[in-house]
């Protein structure tokens, strides 16, 4: 991955991690933006996840010398 695109990746994902867990204590539980809140959240903390995973492996591979 470039690092510009890992970049970008990793602020939509912390930006919509962070957006939407900032809304779910200001929700009702039984409410479908609740719904929509929480799948949101967790989607993109998935995402997030797998972005910081991809990154340090590639720094890894990169570091032992095995990219080439």
């Amino acid at each position: 991955m470039h690092p510009k695109v890992g970049r970008v990746a990793f602020n939509l994902a912390f930006y919509f991690t962070f957006m939407s867990g900032i809304l779910l204590p200001f929700l009702h539980k039984d409410s479908p933006e609740f719904v929509a809140a929480v799948l949101a959240f967790i989607f993109s903390l998935v995402f997030l996840l797998i972005v910081i995973w991809e990154v340090r492996r590639e720094a890894r591979i990169e570091r032992e010398g095995l990219f080439r």
